[in-house]
Order: C-alpha cells, then structure tokens, then sequence
C-alpha cells in the first residue's frame, strides 16, 4: 500500500526554522546558586627572607622588646629591612615597609529562553502551537582596598632593639 502524502520543501523548511532554535539552551542557572565571581589581586612584591609573612602589627607589638630582642632575632622573625641608615649619633635604624593593593570585581548575569513547540510530526498536523522568547541581564560592581605597614626600629650600640614605631593603615 502507497502513501499518498506529500509535504512540501516550504513547510520542511518552516518547522525546521521554528525547531532548531528549541535545541539550543541557554546556560542553567540554579535557584539559590551564584555565578563564580572573578577577583583580580595585585599584591606588592614579596620581600627576600621567607620570615618577612610573619611581618603585622600585632606580630610586632606583641614579639619586639626594648632592650633584649637583637637584629638577628628581628631579621628571622621579618626578613630584611627595606631601608638601613645610620644617623649623625651613629644610630642605626632599620624600617620595613609592606602594602597590599586588592580589587574585587563581581560580576552577574541572568538568563532564560523559552523553547518553541509547534506539535508538528511529519505526516499528520497535531493541534496547537506555541512559540518563546529570551531575555538576560547582567550587573558588575568593583571594590579596591590598600593596606600598609610600616615599622620603624632604632638600635642600640649592641645592636638590640632601642625603640621602634608601628603604623598600619587601610583605606
């Protein structure tokens, strides 16, 4: 037994046009989930000593005392000062200076696309149509921080520590 059905190169092209864009999905964003969020950082240049970390005013206030710790002691504990000078009175004086730099960027977007179903087989029409659409949306917010210390520590002739100053800021 023959069929007699024939369907036009027009019609083929017309459901092909309406059904293809239903298999293309955009990106599943789950209820109550976040996009990952980028962050870029730029951090000053890490100092020589591997102790230099350990470097925060609380570590200072807490370690350094007048008159016993040495500089031995505080090139352990910190690394290296970043400036050494001796004054006209033959003091010497060391400071370290650490900053970091950082800036967060946060990005979101949302998205969402209709499918489209025309309830078209090939053969038979059944009933019913319907087609979608898509929007999306996005927003980015970017914050920057700064945060420095620096300390500054005077010796004694015997090379223990005479005095010292600490100062951190963060804007």
């Amino acid at each position: 037994m023959k069929s007699n059905t024939h369907v036009s190169p027009r019609f083929v092209l017309a459901l092909a046009t309406f059904l293809l864009p239903a298999c293309m999905s955009a990106p599943q964003i789950q209820p109550g989930s976040t996009p990952p969020t980028p962050s870029a950082q730029a951090v000053s240049a890490p100092p020589a000593q591997s102790g230099a970390s350990a470097l925060s005013y609380g570590t200072v206030t807490s370690v350094v005392v007048k008159g016993k710790t040495t500089q031995m002691d505080l090139i352990q504990m910190f690394g290296g000062p970043n400036i050494s000078t001796v004054d006209s009175e033959g003091v010497e004086t060391w400071v370290y200076e650490r900053s970091v730099s950082q800036t967060d960027v946060a990005n979101r977007s949302q998205n969402w696309q209709a499918a489209a179903n025309l309830g078209v087989s090939f053969g038979h029409v059944q009933g019913g149509a319907s087609a979608g659409g898509g929007q999306s949306g996005s927003a980015s917010s970017t914050a920057s921080s700064f945060r420095s210390l620096t300390v500054i520590v005077k010796f004694n002739a015997d090379k223990t520590v005479k005095d010292y100053s600490v100062r951190s800021s963060q804007f």
